[in-house]
């Protein structure tokens, strides 16, 4: 029951944001030069960029190769509305950002939380699933649950670059070891090279199978984003109607089932 009531109260978010999303950047946009929307359609495939080391949002499968996950299949969806083909980029994660802001990529799809400091760079879409944040350590570690990241002091403590992880140890005052790829982060964890790391939750669940882990720390929800250029209204209006009607009709929730096992 609690999950079909934050379902409703976020279609409901949603469908105040499809309306101010398409009509308010619209005012405020440059109106020399095609739109985004229509270029995509012109050259037949929808560019996505993300960060293939994050599962279950997106990883490479084996023995594939091929990009899949959560943020994977509501990419695949958004292309098939725009009717063109989808191609998946793997960029490190903290370089998403400037590949979309340069054009090489049309939207991010990377578990990417949304920050007004982002939000200054590029345009977000409504939220589309809200995650917490975990500080994990091996099981059988000596360091025990915590009350705040400033108890971290002292200890080495590794991250993924570019991410709030990061800004928020900075901000508690401890400098992070920062790692291009999660999977790299875990494994020396696992390793003892550094003493804890701090990563998305759904991270921790999608690792443990491999790394006897355990959380001592967990951050309220934040909301993740899609992100597109600024001034590209009618590109966005199309990603956030995705969205709500994957809300609408249930196939959010059977990504979720899927991805994450969500039967809670």
């Amino acid at each position: 029951m609690k999950r079909e009531i934050a379902v409703i109260g976020m279609i409901a978010c949603i469908a105040v944001g499809l309306v101010i999303g398409f009509f308010i950047p619209g005012l405020l946009a440059p109106t020399e030069g095609k739109p985004l929307l229509n270029k995509i359609k012109d050259r037949g495939y929808f560019i996505v960029g993300t960060s293939a080391d994050y599962p279950p949002f997106e990883n490479v499968s084996y023995p594939s190769a091929e990009i899949v996950g959560f943020d994977i299949d509501i990419a695949e969806m958004i292309a098939d509305e725009i009717g063109v083909n989808l191609e998946m980029t793997d960029i490190g994660f903290d370089s998403l950002i400037g590949a979309c802001r340069a054009g090489t990529i049309d939207m991010i799809a990377a578990a990417m939380t949304y920050t007004t400091d982002r939000e200054k760079q590029l345009a977000a879409s409504v939220t589309y699933i809200t995650v917490r944040q975990v500080v994990v350590v091996k099981s059988d570690s000596v360091l025990t649950d915590i009350d705040e990241l400033e108890d971290l002091i002292g200890q080495d403590v590794g991250c993924q670059g570019g991410t709030v992880m990061e800004e928020e140890l900075v901000n508690a005052t401890i400098t992070p070891t920062a790692y291009d790829r999660v999977d790299l982060l875990l494994q020396d964890l696992y390793l003892g090279a550094i003493d804890a790391a701090y990563i998305d939750g759904p991270i921790f669940d999608a690792y443990q199978v491999l790394f006897d882990l355990k959380i001592i720390f967990s951050s309220d929800p934040e909301p993740l984003s899609l992100w597109c250029r600024k001034y590209e209204p009618e590109l966005m209006h199309v990603i956030n109607e995705v969205i709500l009607e994957a809300f609408q009709d249930g196939t959010m929730l059977e990504l979720w089932d899927k991805w994450f096992n969500a039967t809670g």
